[in-house]
């Protein structure tokens, strides 16, 4: 058994589905030829490559989350809608 039915087998078993033999066939096959048209980048030396995060420069400031007590009468006025201590919101899904 190759190693990649081996894992095959192993994801099968992991996440717990029915896959019948000729769809496991099937599966390898198509594995196989993804494993093969990522064989060339895989061989690719990456050393001293900076790692990209992001495909721009922006930069993410974070500020400081600082815990605050506040006015409640201030809140519920800010909601759209208040009622018996909830704040009511549009549905989103019909």
């Amino acid at each position: 058994m190759s190693d990649a039915q081996q894992g095959l087998d192993k994801a099968i078993r992991v996440m717990k589905i029915k896959v019948a033999l000729s769809e496991q066939e099937e599966l390898d096959r198509e594995l196989s030829v993804l494993l093969k048209w990522l064989e060339p980048m895989l061989t690719v030396d990456t050393a001293g490559t900076e790692q990209v995060l992001t495909s721009h420069d922006a930069l993410n400031v974070v500020r400081e989350d600082h815990a605050r007590q506040g006015d409640l009468a201030e809140l519920q006025e800010a909601a759209p809608d208040f009622a018996g201590g909830f704040y009511l919101v549009p549905p989103i899904i019909e």
